[in-house]
Protein backbone atom coordinates (compact mmCIF):
# COMPACT_ATOMS: atom_id res chain seq x y z
CA UNK A 1 0.00 0.00 0.00
CA UNK A 2 1.43 3.13 -1.09
CA UNK A 3 2.20 6.41 1.11
CA UNK A 4 -1.15 8.22 -0.02
CA UNK A 5 -3.39 5.32 0.30
CA UNK A 6 -2.03 4.77 3.98
CA UNK A 7 -2.75 8.80 4.85
CA UNK A 8 -6.32 8.44 4.04
CA UNK A 9 -6.76 5.23 5.93
CA UNK A 10 -4.79 7.24 8.96
CA UNK A 11 -7.78 10.55 8.44
CA UNK A 12 -10.49 7.89 8.42
CA UNK A 13 -8.92 6.36 11.51
CA UNK A 14 -8.85 9.91 13.12
CA UNK A 15 -12.25 10.69 12.47
CA UNK A 16 -13.80 7.13 13.93
CA UNK A 17 -11.15 8.42 16.93
CA UNK A 18 -12.37 11.51 17.01
CA UNK A 19 -16.31 10.15 17.29
CA UNK A 20 -14.55 7.97 20.14
CA UNK A 21 -13.47 10.58 21.76
CA UNK A 22 -15.98 12.55 21.70
CA UNK A 23 -18.80 9.89 23.36
CA UNK A 24 -16.19 9.30 25.99
CA UNK A 25 -16.26 13.28 26.83
CA UNK A 26 -20.32 12.84 26.81
CA UNK A 27 -19.92 10.11 29.03
CA UNK A 28 -17.62 11.45 31.47
CA UNK A 29 -19.60 12.08 35.10
CA UNK A 30 -17.06 14.46 37.06
CA UNK A 31 -19.91 13.55 40.30
CA UNK A 32 -19.03 9.94 40.02
CA UNK A 33 -15.57 10.42 39.87
CA UNK A 34 -15.41 12.06 42.91
CA UNK A 35 -16.92 9.15 44.85
CA UNK A 36 -14.13 7.18 43.47
CA UNK A 37 -12.10 5.43 46.31
CA UNK A 38 -9.59 2.72 46.49
CA UNK A 39 -11.85 0.05 48.29
CA UNK A 40 -14.26 -0.09 45.07
CA UNK A 41 -11.80 1.37 42.16
CA UNK A 42 -11.46 -2.48 41.27
CA UNK A 43 -15.21 -3.71 41.10
CA UNK A 44 -16.93 -3.15 37.73
CA UNK A 45 -19.76 -1.39 39.57
CA UNK A 46 -17.82 0.84 41.54
CA UNK A 47 -14.94 1.73 40.16
CA UNK A 48 -14.19 0.92 36.49
CA UNK A 49 -17.58 1.74 34.45
CA UNK A 50 -16.59 5.39 36.20
CA UNK A 51 -12.88 5.47 34.83
CA UNK A 52 -14.19 3.94 31.43
CA UNK A 53 -15.28 7.26 30.19
CA UNK A 54 -12.01 8.90 31.57
CA UNK A 55 -10.20 6.32 30.23
CA UNK A 56 -11.47 6.44 26.55
CA UNK A 57 -11.40 10.22 26.94
CA UNK A 58 -7.13 9.34 26.95
CA UNK A 59 -7.06 6.77 24.64
CA UNK A 60 -9.02 7.88 21.95
CA UNK A 61 -7.62 11.73 22.06
CA UNK A 62 -4.15 10.54 22.08
CA UNK A 63 -5.01 8.01 19.09
CA UNK A 64 -7.00 10.68 16.86
CA UNK A 65 -4.29 13.02 17.16
CA UNK A 66 -1.75 10.62 16.04
CA UNK A 67 -3.47 9.60 13.12
CA UNK A 68 -3.96 12.96 12.27
CA UNK A 69 -0.71 13.82 12.55
CA UNK A 70 0.59 10.83 10.56
CA UNK A 71 -2.08 11.93 7.83
CA UNK A 72 -0.68 15.82 7.40
CA UNK A 73 2.46 14.08 6.34
CA UNK A 74 1.32 13.88 2.96
CA UNK A 75 -1.92 15.40 2.84
CA UNK A 76 -2.69 19.10 2.70
CA UNK A 77 -3.01 20.35 6.31
CA UNK A 78 -6.36 22.24 5.07
CA UNK A 79 -7.75 19.14 3.33
CA UNK A 80 -6.97 17.11 6.28
CA UNK A 81 -8.58 18.94 8.93
CA UNK A 82 -11.79 19.98 6.32
CA UNK A 83 -12.03 16.17 5.86
CA UNK A 84 -11.63 15.12 9.54
CA UNK A 85 -13.82 17.65 10.76
CA UNK A 86 -16.91 16.65 8.17
CA UNK A 87 -15.74 13.06 8.57
CA UNK A 88 -16.32 13.33 12.29
CA UNK A 89 -19.50 14.75 11.78
CA UNK A 90 -20.71 12.11 9.56
CA UNK A 91 -19.83 9.14 11.71
CA UNK A 92 -21.10 11.17 14.81
CA UNK A 93 -24.49 11.52 13.38
CA UNK A 94 -24.35 7.94 12.04
CA UNK A 95 -24.18 6.51 15.46
CA UNK A 96 -26.63 8.78 16.92
CA UNK A 97 -28.97 7.65 14.92
CA UNK A 98 -28.30 3.85 14.73
CA UNK A 99 -27.14 3.14 17.68
CA UNK A 100 -28.25 5.70 20.21
CA UNK A 101 -32.03 5.64 18.16
CA UNK A 102 -31.56 9.81 18.57
CA UNK A 103 -34.30 10.92 15.88
CA UNK A 104 -33.25 12.27 12.29
CA UNK A 105 -34.81 14.07 9.31
CA UNK A 106 -34.89 14.15 5.61
CA UNK A 107 -33.15 17.84 5.67
CA UNK A 108 -31.05 16.79 8.27
CA UNK A 109 -29.83 13.90 5.68
CA UNK A 110 -29.85 15.33 2.60
CA UNK A 111 -26.86 17.91 4.16
CA UNK A 112 -25.11 14.90 5.51
CA UNK A 113 -25.16 13.66 1.92
CA UNK A 114 -23.76 17.03 0.30
CA UNK A 115 -21.10 16.74 3.24
CA UNK A 116 -20.13 12.87 2.22
CA UNK A 117 -20.35 14.52 -1.57
CA UNK A 118 -17.55 17.20 -0.62
CA UNK A 119 -15.44 14.40 1.41
CA UNK A 120 -15.25 12.66 -1.52
CA UNK A 121 -14.62 15.40 -3.72
CA UNK A 122 -11.80 16.02 -1.94
CA UNK A 123 -10.29 12.97 -1.28
CA UNK A 124 -10.26 12.23 -5.33
CA UNK A 125 -9.17 16.21 -6.59
CA UNK A 126 -7.37 17.22 -3.77
CA UNK A 127 -3.51 18.05 -4.45
CA UNK A 128 -1.65 15.52 -2.81
CA UNK A 129 2.23 16.15 -2.58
Amino acid sequence: MNQNALSWLYLLGAAVGQMAWTYSLKFISVADLKTLNWTTLHRLDGGLLILAPLIGYNVFGIINSILLAMAMRTIPTTTVISLWMAGSLVVIKFVDVFWFKETWSFTELFFILLITVGILGLKFFASVS
